[in-house]
């Protein structure tokens, strides 16, 4: 397997087990004890856009050693320590997806493979208890990096942001991150520790699905959108079995695809951007949506995205 594959699936893991849900669960998703994490999330990654980078591998390491010092502390973080951890996972993540731009379909479907089963495996783990978690991922990624052949090569970006694709792909967080919220905050639609293999097994079928059905992100936008509105469905209708399907399947199908479209957007500055606006804004807005319990919004942004799809988005595919 390719190291860096590894390192991908372990800082997608850091993210899910420890930033967005172990954190934000030892602290009760109280906002004025959190706001520094996605502000140090967007931080890190305009300083990503505008710094140079002629020696990615080592700025890694410097960002994954910063992770693994502060994760000895886990979970008593304060603000600052906050911002420095957001820091870190907003700089790494465009300097990898601009190095998976090398990569192939398979090995980027693998990285998220690795990551959604063993995150799913390890979802219902207590938030105070993942202290041992938190150290291992940042050392995996420290010793993948290591034996990973990087090779600076400069891409021909593209001429300025591709902002409908970016804004296509907010909404595919947003609809995702505030199901995902709720999700994780209610005890009767509990799917990770009911469904736990069902769930993973989904994944896997959502992820296998972008590898014969190779088709862009933009041209997807049907299939992802019936898949989001069946999954808000069986939310609203208590359908526990067919939400452990069908969403798992939806998550992993768009976030391939999403992902790849990143790798291939050419320039560490524009992936930086994007992850601006697709990582850190659209979720932070999904956790206050959720947070108010104001997730009919979603709905109504899914309805008019299917009403302009086919007078709109379809022209740029």
């Amino acid at each position: 397997m390719n190291p860096l594959v590894v390192v991908l699936s372990s800082q997608l893991l850091y993210y899910l087990l420890i930033a967005q849900t172990g954190i934000v669960g030892v602290f009760d998703s109280q906002f004025h004890a959190l706001y520094t994490l996605p502000l140090g999330g967007v931080l890190g990654s305009v300083l990503a856009a505008y710094l140079p980078h002629t020696h990615i591998k080592r700025e890694l390491f410097g960002a994954f050693v910063l992770q693994f010092f502060i994760s000895l502390g886990y979970p008593h973080y304060s603000l600052v320590t906050l911002l420095l951890l957001g820091l870190s996972i907003g700089y790494t993540t465009p300097l990898l997806l601009f190095l998976f731009a090398q990569q192939s379909r398979v090995n980027l479907a693998l990285g998220l493979a690795l990551s959604y089963a063993i995150g799913t495996a390890l979802y219902t783990y207590p938030f105070h208890q993942r202290g041992v978690i938190a150290i291992l991922l940042p050392s995996v990624s420290l010793i993948a990096l290591y034996f990973s052949p990087i090779f600076f090569s400069p891409y021909h970006p593209k001429k300025g942001l591709p902002w409908k694709s970016i804004g296509a792909m907010m909404v595919w967080i947003f609809a995702d991150s505030a199901l995902f919220e709720t999700l994780s905050r209610s005890e009767e639609m509990d799917i990770w520790g009911h469904y736990t293999l069902l769930i993973i097994l989904s994944h896997l079928l959502g992820i296998y699905g972008t590898l014969v059905i190779p088709r862009s992100l933009i041209h997807n936008t049907p299939l992802i959108l019936g898949l989001f509105f069946l999954s808000y469905l069986a939310y609203y209708t208590h359908q526990g079995v067919i939400l452990a399907i069908v969403y798992p399947i939806v998550i992993s199908y768009y976030n391939v695809l999403l992902f790849r479209e990143l790798t291939q957007m050419g320039e560490v500055r524009i992936i930086a951007w994007a992850m601006v606006g697709v990582g850190w804004c659209a979720a932070s807005v999904a956790n206050v949506v959720a947070l108010t319990h104001h997730i009919w919004i979603v709905v109504l942004l899914l309805g008019v995205l299917a009403a302009l799809y086919p007078f709109y988005f379809r022209r740029i595919v």
